[in-house]
């Protein structure tokens, strides 16, 4: 794993019996007693969505490949085109940045163009700009490819999620967006095969050259692809999804998004848990190597760990969440919340632990349950945002992820590592306090001090600040989801 003005509150929702908006008629029950979501018939799956899952799959795993990859090569590319350490680290930024940006504005262009057309467009961008990187002899090119790669890869999986919405019924949604996440991991290995030959075999631009080529094979397959109706998997006759698909969303409507609890909570819990899980992973290797492994060993668990950690989690945050979402659709934020505790347990057991073995477990349960909440989030997301504004409501859910998360979170921890390994650090009041619960400097044979225990002990309060959010809007869900059917179900506002 995005709300220009979003109310983080937790604010009432609609009102029983206030209109859900312009226009929209039926009023919603607001009795506390759960009720499984409205329209739980169940909807045939057509033959051409288990396409989709499979393109948007691979799109999906080609992206995440191409970033472990320049992740691998790093090295080389920084010896070849005389970047230093900061240019280097600022790629991965420029890629974060472009996703940020583009995100939100692909979303908003899916919500009314045709989407197999325009996830085409994106992806073939995305390809164009992989093997732009490789062809690079400069920083600045090289950058700026890397910004275009972000925002094409973002296109794809804003697109990507509108269309599985759409095309998979409400029963299923939780394991279509596991396994359409599942496609990180399997992209995250398929890099490190890929850089695997660099040293000896091949140079670093010909792998990302076979990384990013067969993007336009598969963009040329998603002009086959239909579009469906937005809405066509909800319970609703489909006349009335074409008037909302044609008529659009109104500003109404944009407004009720933002101040709609479910949407916001699921949004800023996720965006939390990004800050921890990109920290955490970033940071595995070097508290694995202060722990004893060597360096090489540190970084094979952690990489290791990261994948059986996506793997794990989301498989098992994609079934729990349809076997929730059926009957008990509260305990789709009740999971999410406890996954978020679970992970503070993890944490503090991996920083805490004095054995490689036992840290490396501890680090592996609280990757899990990071991962394990992005299938039920985008569920929610899911199920409260009308049909013909979720590239919107996904847009910005990925982009608030980059903003409020993993955009900045590596950063930060490095500084407060590396400022409270001095000595008039840790002689303030806060560092007292951080030398009382034992996070103090450690210093390896050849090596500045550190103090990767204060570092990691950052995410802490990320992830109590994620679990509070997303246990606060257990009460608000079925309402809200009630809500969305009801005004689908209405007539459309005509105002914009």
């Amino acid at each position: 794993m995005n709300q220009a003005s979003h109310e983080p509150g937790p604010g009432p929702g609609p009102t029983a019996g206030s209109t859900p908006g312009p226009g929209a008629g039926p009023t919603v029950d607001s009795g506390r007693r759960e009720a499984p979501p409205p329209g739980g018939g169940r909807i045939a799956v057509p033959l051409w969505a288990w396409g989709v899952l499979a393109l948007v799959f691979g799109m999906h795993a080609l992206d995440a490949a191409d970033a472990w990859l320049l992740d691998s090569v790093l090295p080389f590319v920084g010896t070849e085109l005389a970047l230093d350490v900061r240019q280097a680290g600022w790629l991965a930024t420029a890629m974060l940045a472009g996703a940020t940006l583009a995100a939100p504005i692909v979303g908003y262009l899916a919500d009314r163009l045709r989407r197999p057309r325009l996830l085409a467009i994106g992806f073939a961008g995305w390809s164009l700009a992989v093997v732009a990187t490789g062809l690079a002899r400069s920083y600045v090119p090289i950058q700026a490819a890397r910004a275009a790669v972000g925002a094409g890869g973002a296109a794809a999986t804003v697109i990507a999620l509108t269309l599985l919405a759409d095309a998979f019924p409400r029963r299923m949604r939780g394991r279509v967006f596991a396994a359409f996440f599942l496609a990180v991991p399997a992209g995250a290995a398929l890099g490190r095969l890929l850089a695997m030959p660099v040293p000896s075999a091949v140079v670093w631009q010909a792998a990302l050259l076979a990384a990013g080529a067969p993007g336009l094979a598969l963009a040329l397959v998603a002009l086959l692809i239909p579009d469906p109706v937005r809405g066509a998997s909800e319970p609703v006759d489909e006349a009335r999804l074409r008037l909302h698909e044609q008529v659009g969303p109104s500003r109404e409507d944009y407004i009720d998004l933002m101040v709609n609890s479910s949407f916001n909570y699921s949004v800023f819990g996720m965006a939390f848990s990004a800050f921890a899980l990109a920290g955490l992973a970033y940071w595995s290797p070097a508290v694995l190597e202060v722990s004893g492994l060597a360096p090489r060993s540190a970084d094979e668990v952690s990489t290791r760990n990261l994948l059986a950690a996506g793997a794990a989690g989301l498989i098992a945050g994609g079934w729990l969440a349809d076997g929730f979402a059926a009957t008990k659709p509260r305990r789709l934020f009740l999971l999410s919340g406890l996954a978020m505790l679970v992970a503070i347990a993890c944490v503090m057991t991996a920083i805490y632990a004095g054995r490689p073995r036992v840290i490396a477990s501890g680090l592996l349960l609280a990757e899990a349950a990071m991962f394990l909440i992005v299938p039920p989030c985008f569920t929610i997301l899911a199920g409260v945002t009308m049909p013909n504004m979720r590239g919107v409501g996904f847009g910005v859910a990925l982009a608030a992820g980059h903003v409020l998360g993993d955009l900045w979170s590596p950063t930060l921890m490095g500084w407060v590592i590396d400022t409270f390994a001095q000595r008039d650090s840790m002689a303030t009041g806060f560092g007292q306090f951080l030398a009382a619960i034992g996070a103090v400097p450690v210093t390896q044979p050849g090596h500045d001090p550190v103090n990767l225990r204060a570092g990691v002990l950052a995410i802490v309060p990320a992830l109590l600040i994620a679990g509070a959010v997303l246990l606060a809007g257990i009460r608000h869900l079925p309402r809200e989801l009630a809500l969305m059917i009801a005004k689908l179900r209405a007539a459309p506002s005509r105002r914009r």
